[in-house]
This record gives C-alpha cells, structure tokens and sequence, in this order.
C-alpha cells in the first residue's frame, strides 16, 4: 500500500514531472493525429486509383496493341473463371489536345485513351468520376446531345432561327457540323479549366459544347500525324491531378478509325481491363493470366495488378509514413530521457527518505516498485490525455483547419492542389494501441536504472551524513 501511496504524493507534488507528461502527450497525439491524416490520404488514394485502373491490367507490349482482343478476352474468361466479372478494351496514346478561348488557342499535351463507356464503367469507378460544369454527375457516354449543337454553334442557331432553302440548310448544316462536331470526348477536369488565385470557383476554358482538336500518331511503320475534332460533352474528375491534368476519353472505335487499327473488338487495342469478383486474390489470377498469355503469344503481354502498376507511388507514401513516424517518435523518446533525468534527481534528493524506508522494512523490491509504479504513473497521465487530445483533434480536424485558415487569412488545406473536400483521416484502433503501447513502454523503461539504483541503497549508507 505505501507504494500507490507514495507514487500518488509524486505525481501530485512533484511539478517538475509535468515536463515529462506534457512530452509524452504532445508526443502521443501527434503520433495519432500523424497517423490518421496519411492513412487517410492513402486511403483515399488507393480507393481512386484503384478505381481509374481496375483490378487486373493485361497490356500489349507494342505501341501498335495487339490484333485479337476477342482471342485474348476468351482466354482471360477461360482462365479466370468465377474470378472473373467484367473486361474492357481500350486503345491509348500520347497527343496533342488544342481548343480555342476567346482569340487564344490553347495547346496541352494530353494522353488520348479510346474506351467504350459501358464497358469500361463495368470494370472500375469510371461513371463515378464523370461531371458537368456545375459538378453534377453525367452518364458514361460520348453522345453529343442536340442542345449543345444548338447553344454552341452559329449555323445551327441559324437553321433553328430561319426557314432556309434545301441548298442553304444543306451548308448550315456542315458548319454546324464543323463547330460542333458528333463524335464526343471527355477531357480531365484540370486540361480545360483554370483555378484563378483567390478564386472559390474554376474558369472553364472548354465547357460542355465546346470543339477541341486531338492529334495523336498513327500506327505501323510509317508513322504520320492524325487528327480529328470531338466535342465535350463532359469532365472526368477522379481528384488525382495527374489524370485530371493529363486524360483524354474519346470513342474506342473512332480511335481505333483514325489511328488504323481496325474496328472494335475486332481491331488492334493496347489494353484490357479486368474486373474482379470481391475476395479474388488478385496476385494468383494475374499470375494465372500471364503464364498462360506467355504459353500462347509468348513476349506479347504484361499483366499486373492496379497495385502492381502504382507500386513507386504507393511505397512512395509508406516510405512517407514510415519516416514521419520514426522522427516524431523521437518526441516521446526525449521525454523518456526527461523521465531518466527528473527520476535520477529525485533519487538523489530523496536518499534520507530511502534509507528510512528501507531502515523501516522496506524490502529491496518495494522501494524499487515505487519509481517504476511513478515511471508508470506518468506515463498512463500523459499517454492518456496524449490519447483523449490526439482523437478530439482528429474527430474536428476540418473545423479546426477552418478555424486556422482565417486567422492566418489563406487555406491551410488548399482543396485545390489535394482535390479532396476536407482533409480525410482513417483512425486504426490498432496504430492508437501501439502509440500508447510505446509511450508506456518509454516512460516504465527510462524509471528502470533510477529505480534499480534507489533499491540498492544501504539505509546506514543512506543515513550515515543525515
């Protein structure tokens, strides 16, 4: 009993310990609130990735693509199986998108990606990502409504205005045709916008209606220059700026048209993307696939999983966490060293009391039980209140950087440059139990050597000068 009781006189006298406690909160919580943060960016990020690229990805090894979808979409079913729940052909390529603003022709470099809509919304997060201007969502398809033609083009306003002849409306209607052509596109939300600093909204320098030009090279050998007009008709907006900046969707079988690769499934393309069924594991089935792809056209396909394809930048951000945590760790580590220091002192200071204690009856494993029962102590207070704080943070981070944006007068989170709403967190019961866990660990481990030193004192010794 005079353990608890003496361990509770410390901790309620000794200010010199708030130190210690205040370092192992701060440290606590920043651990948590760390944590959280990036679990949820890379939550997030896996989540849109994952849903831009599908599960499985089988590419051909050509620039070219490959000429027997159909023969390579039967042998995935084949050996997929059960495992297997949507495919989707698409034909890529690296161009130039142009489009004009006012008197300014704009030019970007853009990667064209011919895809047909219902398929390729089959086997990711495609339809999820599509917007108007107003951010609304829109349907996954390349159709030009009637209206576009109608608000964005002059001849057309013409024929709907007038009553013109056979001849004249047989013109009108070419360079209706010119200004908005019938084929559509989706271009990334970040190729045809502009975000003015300051601003709260985005200026659409391409809205919906607009023509924009795509030029991309042909295949084969004698590679030439290609190009054709589409029209917007919606944003592909996934919140990962390097697609938003860079996507181009267009119609799989114009594509295929204009780069002389055929004609739908029975044409060349670059890529198939698979769907799985949930609880595949995808490593074994993309392991499947390339072997058997190997056996019948061999050095012609590479298959990897979407984590496969992002592995850099997904280790990228662990790589990321890893380092934070092992540098904010160092802040409980220092108040451990405070513990050493304060515990040693009072061992010190307190060298008269000890050897009363231990002239009293104090056994050799009591008096060392009191400083580590304080290391405890102090430990449980600051991890604890670190604990509470660290998840109060979390819980109204947003509210708190809003807060912080206007006193400092400018966005702490700049949603622009993140494409998130709010700053997302993921809190881990599991990450919350092993700070906790190490602070302990700290705080009981840094008492040890005060401890041991203050049993081993003699009460004569201790009382000898007293």
């Amino acid at each position: 009993m005079y353990m608890l009781l003496l361990c509770w006189r410390y901790l309620r006298t000794r200010y010199i310990a708030l130190a210690s406690i205040v370092s192992v909160m701060l440290g606590v919580a920043t651990m948590i609130v760390v944590n959280a943060v990036m679990a949820g960016f890379a939550d997030k990020m896996r989540d849109r990735l994952h849903g831009i690229l599908s599960d499985v990805v089988v590419e051909g090894t050509s620039f070219d693509g490959f000429p027997y979808a159909n023969e390579v979409m039967a042998l995935i079913r084949s050996v997929g199986g059960d495992r297997v729940e949507a495919l989707a052909a698409t034909v890529d390529t690296p161009g130039i998108m142009s489009f004009q603003y006012g008197s300014q022709t704009i030019t970007k470099p853009v990667q064209i990606i011919g895809v047909d809509p219902a398929s390729r919304a089959a086997v990711g997060q495609f339809a999820q990502y599509l917007v108007g201007e107003r951010g609304e969502p829109r349907p996954p398809s390349f159709e030009v409504d009637p209206t576009l033609r109608e608000l964005n083009s002059h001849a057309a306003k013409l024929i709907h205005e007038s009553d013109p002849d056979a001849e004249t409306l047989a013109i009108l209607q070419q360079h209706a045709q010119q200004e908005v052509p019938d084929h559509g596109a989706i271009p990334g939300y970040a190729t045809v916008t502009h975000h003015p600093p300051g601003a709260t909204e985005d200026i659409f320098l391409a809205p919906t209606g607009s023509r924009i030009i795509l030029t991309f090279p042909s295949t084969g050998q004698a590679i030439e220059p290609r190009r054709d007009s589409f029209t917007v008709v919606s944003f592909f907006k996934s919140g990962m700026s390097e697609y938003d900046a860079s996507f181009v969707f267009v119609p799989l079988e114009r594509l295929q048209y204009l780069r002389g690769m055929g004609n739908g499934h029975e044409g060349r393309v670059n890529a198939i993307q698979i769907k799985t069924r949930p609880g595949t594991d995808l490593d074994r089935l993309a392991l499947d696939l390339s072997r058997a792809l190997w056996d019948r056209w061999p050095r012609g396909f590479s298959v990897q999983t979407w984590e496969q394809k992002q592995g850099p930048l997904l280790s990228a951000v662990a790589l990321e966490q890893s380092i934070l945590n092992i540098l904010l760790f160092f802040i409980i580590a220092v108040a451990g060293f405070g513990i050493l220091a304060i515990f040693s002192m009072i061992v010190v200071e307190k060298t008269r009391d000890i050897g009363i204690l231990r002239a009293l009856g104090a056994s050799t494993r009591g008096v060392r039980a009191i400083f580590l029962g304080y290391g405890l102590s102090l430990g449980l207070v600051g991890s604890g209140v670190g604990m509470i704080g660290g998840l109060l943070f979390v819980a109204h981070i947003n509210a708190i950087e809003a807060a912080l944006s206007r006193l400092l007068g400018r966005k702490v989170f700049d949603d622009t440059i993140y494409y998130f709403n709010e700053i997302p967190v993921l809190v881990d019961p599991k990450t919350v139990a092993l700070i906790v866990g190490a602070a302990l660990l700290i705080a009981v481990g840094a008492s040890v050597w005060p401890a041991h030193r203050a049993a081993r004192l003699h009460p004569v010794r201790a009382l000898r000068y007293e």
